[in-house]
């Protein structure tokens, strides 16, 4: 898609590399696993963590089944969230895709240590895009990244595409184009809708305090660095 048809902040991730310091009330809290496996489990409750800085214990639910994943809700209390891969015709992972929950939704039941605090910017799906990038990057030994074709600061990530309900969410996976610019741009796709926010209020409550994300998954990010994967414009 031409990047002229979005009304997207792009950067470039070389800018990005180093990661917003963490609220101080996190900072005590060990560090996160890396985003740069698929396979990890639990990369979702990772990303949970990640978003919301969350210490709650959580249950990260993995799905095989599409249908079963789309049907499914993530949980505040206690914190459930999900997790699917899909997969190209050779079956290597494409995009990853998490379902989690808000920070006001965290601390409206556990209180106001459960998670950042709302008034903050919340964190975005490519802000956990950004996070894949970087850990994928630095999982490269030195000759890797000394031949890689494609290094981060020719990568841009472009704004989350949102979507306001569940089933169109489902059909707007991750993206991953070659722009008007030349350069090659991933695009998260985000479902937000914050517990307080009063514009889902009279949505039943299943549908608010929810933060889903798809993302262009590591090992996807690992082969388009090594040039592995090409993407023609």
């Amino acid at each position: 898609m031409p990047s002229n048809t979005r009304a997207a902040v792009i950067t470039t991730l070389a800018a990005m590399l180093i990661l917003a310091p963490p609220l101080s009330a996190a900072a005590e809290a060990p560090p996160l696993p890396t985003l740069a496996d698929s396979a990890d489990r639990g990369f979702c409750a990772t990303v949970q963590r990640f978003l919301v800085d969350t210490r709650l214990p959580i249950d990260n639910r993995l799905h095989t089944d599409k249908d079963a994943f789309t049907a499914s809700k993530p949980g505040v209390d206690p914190l459930t969230t999900h997790q699917f891969v899909s997969r190209d015709a050779a079956g290597r992972p494409q995009g990853i895709s998490c379902k989690t929950k808000s920070a006001d939704h965290l601390q409206s039941v556990h209180g106001t240590s459960a998670a950042r605090d709302p008034a903050l910017a919340p964190r975005s799906c490519r802000d956990v895009q950004q996070r894949i990038v970087t850990d994928v990057w630095r999982s490269l030994s030195p000759a890797q990244r000394t031949a890689a074709p494609l290094p981060p600061q020719r990568l841009m990530l472009d704004a989350d595409a949102r979507s306001y309900t569940g089933s169109s969410w489902v059909g707007s996976p991750a993206e991953v184009h070659v722009a008007d610019d030349g350069r090659l741009h991933l695009r998260a796709s985000a479902l937000f809708a914050e517990w307080n926010d009063w514009r889902w209020k009279m949505m039943p409550k299943s549908f608010r305090g929810n933060h889903y994300c798809h993302l262009v998954a590591p090992e996807r990010v690992r082969r388009l660095l090594l040039g592995e994967e090409q993407i023609k414009r």
